[in-house]
């Protein structure tokens, strides 16, 4: 009888598995399955970002205003692709406060930086640019 149980449960097991692996899927799955390459390293055109890591962008602009004690810049900037942000003026945190402390507001800067969530998004350098 305890055999028996055994054999039950790894045929229950292997057929989870094998009806897992058949290429049919909800339109829930699908939708899941179509996202988890961009987490994939290797995969021909997808950023090789490991969980835990965050991809940092580039991005050039004119900067508005450095505020100091709240360590943040707002910066008007152009298209940035690899973000697939348009132009805007907005605010990013800096992950230091002292990178933009000899920046002066209508300077043009280059920055790279990393994006937490939707528009949340932190400056991780930033230069004056000729």
């Amino acid at each position: 009888m305890k055999s028996m149980i055994e054999f039950l449960g790894i045929a229950a097991l292997a057929g989870v598995l094998i009806t897992g692996c058949d290429g049919s899927s909800s339109s829930a799955d699908a939708t899941s399955e179509q996202s988890a390459p961009s987490s994939m390293p290797g995969m021909p055109g997808m950023p090789a970002v490991q969980a835990g890591q965050r991809a940092e962008h580039m991005a050039e602009g004119t900067l508005n205003s450095v505020d100091q004690a709240a360590g943040s810049v707002n910066i008007t900037h152009g298209p940035v692709v690899s973000a697939s942000w348009p132009g805007m003026t907005m605010s990013f945190r800096l992950a230091d406060p002292s990178a933009a402390v000899n920046l002066k507001p209508g300077q043009r800067v280059e920055f790279h930086f990393t994006i937490e969530s939707g528009m949340d998004a932190t400056v991780t350098q930033i230069k004056a640019i000729d």
